[in-house]
């Protein structure tokens, strides 16, 4: 009989090996390497062959909705029975404040491993929710909650958060890697095959990724995150992943005494009506998943005494600041050579599409020659290194949107003058070739 070989886990990182080390060879932790025992061969069935698709049986499910309109937009319409969501953010942001208010509207078990129930009960009295439908349970092993689900058949399970479950099989302290991915395999199989959903909270670390493996945002469907300034009011909740529905969709809620409140204004948070004025801002349009959002790009350029000037930029990537700086210097005629370049996204809005880059150039010539941009003014465009600009994708809903919100005025590539047209635009379309024409047309 051969003897059963066990395998050596790191509790940081999760990587095996096949003897013990005082220091993991892949993360560098010391102390993170414990003996686990190896898993047992899989027998093959005799069922396991393969069988056409069109045999497998299939019938439209319903999404089960709560009462947060901007939670269900970001899943895709609400949430899939059977699906596992995971939603992270730092401490403090509104992850298990989210929870309680989604728990309200469902057959909810909600299982806290970092609060008693006093102190949920406390949070709800004062968000003001109805409790009648929420079953609280503080046990955090992964046993007692499969136990808990098949006796009281929720709707809906919740666990806050997966860093504090652990799996009596699995040896290791609670949050190791190990036990994460056991209770997240168990969980995410219980789900499965019941069809009762269930919502993960996961903390996020310094790097900004969720604690734990990065195999837990493999195992489950949707991967939500929170994201926001705790200086300011304003949530936003990202999909960064969803089997059910768009990737880029965002939710935006304000934080108040009664929990997290739906922004039905969602420009409102990004853009700044009192800084029309002022040289320097610049107002674009971003597609995330179905909604249009106007944003403004507020710009500093400001004299520097030392040979290599700075370039920081906060919502934009920093590498696409020193692209579109150069095409100005290039082919702008603008001297930034000798001059540091801030950029800010209002709001906390991150740009993740180059349609904003006539926004980004346009704010930096307006503050370059302290010159205000005209209220009403919208920007759309991407620009290629030879300072010519080019169209850009669904310009059609983008330009309803500045429409919807007032603008009088609209600069964009000459190739998506005919779209803006057909869409409805009824102010001043001008469409420019390169970045030169487009400084010239505004100033």
């Amino acid at each position: 009989m051969a003897k059963k070989k066990d395998i050596y886990l790191c509790a940081a990182c999760g990587a095996e090996f096949s003897k013990w080390y005082g220091r993991c060879p892949e993360c560098g932790e010391w102390n993170s390497i414990a003996d686990t025992p190896a898993a047992p061969p899989r027998t093959e069935s005799a069922s396991s062959g393969a069988v056409p698709l069109s045999s497998v049986d299939f019938a439209e499910t319903g999404r089960i909705t709560t009462g947060i309109g901007e939670f269900n937009i970001v899943c895709g319409g609400g949430i899939v029975p059977g699906s596992v969501l995971l939603i992270g953010g730092e401490p403090g942001i509104g992850k298990s404040t989210l929870a309680l208010q989604i728990a309200s509207f469902m057959d909810t078990l909600y299982v806290s491993g970092e609060e008693s129930p006093f102190q949920i009960r406390q949070r709800a009295h004062r968000l003001g929710l109805d409790i009648g439908r929420i079953r609280i349970m503080t046990g955090t092993a992964v046993e007692d909650i499969l136990q808990a689900a098949e006796n009281e058949k929720p709707g809906c399970i919740i666990v806050d958060s997966i860093q504090t479950m652990y799996s009596r099989q699995v040896p290791g302290i609670a949050g190791s890697v190990a036990q994460m991915r056991d209770s997240s395999a168990r969980l995410v199989s219980m789900a499965k095959t019941t069809g009762v959903p269930v919502i993960l909270i996961g903390h996020v670390t310094k790097e900004g990724s969720i604690a734990g493996p990065k195999l837990l945002e493999h195992i489950v469907d949707t991967v939500l995150y929170f994201e926001g300034d705790f200086s300011r009011e304003f949530r936003m909740l990202r999909a960064f992943k969803n089997r059910f529905g768009s990737v880029n969709e965002i939710g935006l809620f304000r934080m108040g005494e009664k929990g997290l409140a739906e922004v039905r204004d969602k420009n409102r948070i990004f853009l700044n009506p009192f800084g029309q004025d002022s040289p320097g801002n610049a107002v674009s349009a971003a597609l995330e998943g179905s909604r249009t959002v106007l944003f403004e790009v507020q710009s500093l350029v400001s004299f520097t005494s030392f040979s290599n000037p700075r370039r920081m930029a906060d919502g934009l990537d920093q590498n696409r600041l020193v692209l579109i700086t150069a095409v100005l210097e290039r082919h702008a005629g603008l001297k930034l050579s000798t001059f540091d370049v801030f950029i800010n996204i209002a709001g906390g809005f991150r740009i993740t599409e180059t349609a904003a880059d006539l926004a980004v150039a346009m704010a930096i010539a307006s503050s370059m020659n302290d010159a205000v941009i005209p209220e009403g003014v919208g920007f759309l465009g991407e620009i290629s290194l030879s300072g010519s600009l080019r169209p850009v994708p669904q310009c059609a809903r983008r330009v309803k949107e500045f429409m919807h919100s007032g603008f009088k005025t609209l600069v964009l590539s000459e190739q998506d003058t005919a779209e803006a047209k057909a869409a409805g635009f009824e102010g001043s379309i001008k469409g420019v070739q390169n970045i030169h024409q487009a400084i010239k047309t505004v100033f």
